[in-house]
């Protein structure tokens, strides 16, 4: 459902930075933070595509506060150089930017599976390299999928070549993110930052507000697809658990938010339920020790 810019600036004065901000989900957060009054960095692989974005936001939202951030998550090098500049206090990071398809011999620029390379191990790298620079209640969002679900992860194999779908490598990689941030929140007991998880439900292109260079659906596909309306949404409405897992005052480290309607794939934000795998420390220790290894980061903390 498209809806005018906010009024009310509830986060003037705060700081949030989106990967995978020029498209999607990750678009959709950054426009509606924007018109919150956050300064938004939009952590973005190609330029032209982030100028794309940053037009957009700004014609609905006049006097928006963006900033671009160089961003290539498959690339270790990119990573670093995006880390180091940022030179600012963060109040959230959107761990949002990911590859939904891919060959199995895919990789990143470092030789890493391109699907876990820059879904979970690239953000594994960011945050890292990031944390710093976080407030003293600075919060992680990992943008979950209810494909993660069906995973099964193997720590030890992380990177390595696999065969099947590559909507079943997809669930892996979202499941290993969120892994990380539960994992994440167990280190982080004791202090006031939090890290949690956050998931769309099943939002598609068709239903989505237009955004002029960003989302244009043929009118005739746009009226096939509302009749998918009750079950399904679109990205726009599919932004708004992240952005409360990201902002409210409600969220505690830790917590899973999605859509609360039937099998979430639409509604409005709740708090919703993780496999046991992810949310376990015997998965989140081991997937910790094999990202430290593969990325070569380790957490100052």
């Amino acid at each position: 459902m498209d809806a005018p810019a906010s009024q009310h600036h509830d986060l003037a004065g705060r700081t949030i930075l989106i990967t995978g901000a020029n498209a999607g989900i990750g678009y959709w957060c950054a426009e509606r933070l924007a018109a919150r009054g956050a300064r938004v960095l939009l952590g973005c692989r190609s330029a032209e595509r982030a100028q794309t974005a940053v037009d957009a936001i700004l014609g609905r939202v006049p006097g928006a506060v963006l900033r671009v951030i160089p961003l290539d998550l498959g690339s270790l090098e990119s990573i670093a150089g995006g880390a180091a500049a940022i030179d600012e206090r963060l109040d959230a990071v959107i761990c949002n930017a990911g590859v939904k398809t891919a060959r199995p011999e895919a990789r990143t620029a470092d030789g890493l599976d391109l699907m876990m390379g820059t879904n979970f191990l690239g953000h594994f790298a960011l945050v890292g390299q990031v944390e710093p620079l976080l407030a003293d209640d600075g919060r992680v969002v990992a943008v979950g999928s209810l494909a993660h679900r069906f995973a099964q992860l193997d720590p030890a194999r992380l990177s390595a070549p696999w065969r099947g779908s590559a909507l079943r490598q997809y669930g892996r990689s979202k499941a290993a993110l969120m892994a990380f941030a539960f994992e994440l929140d167990r280190r982080w007991a004791g202090s006031a930052r939090s890290a949690v998880c956050a998931h769309p439900g099943y939002a598609v292109d068709p239903l989505t507000a237009q955004r002029e260079g960003l989302i244009t659906t043929p009118g005739p596909v746009r009226a096939l697809a509302a009749l998918a309306r009750p079950v399904v949404q679109g990205k726009d409405d599919g932004a708004a658990p992240v952005i409360h897992a990201a902002t409210s005052a409600d969220v505690v480290s830790g917590d899973y938010w999605g859509p609360g309607g039937l099998l979430e794939f639409r509604g409005a934000p709740k708090r919703v339920t993780a496999s046991d795998e992810v949310r376990s420390a015997r998965t989140g220790v081991p997937l910790w020790s094999a990202a430290e290894a593969l990325t070569g980061t380790r957490f100052p903390t």
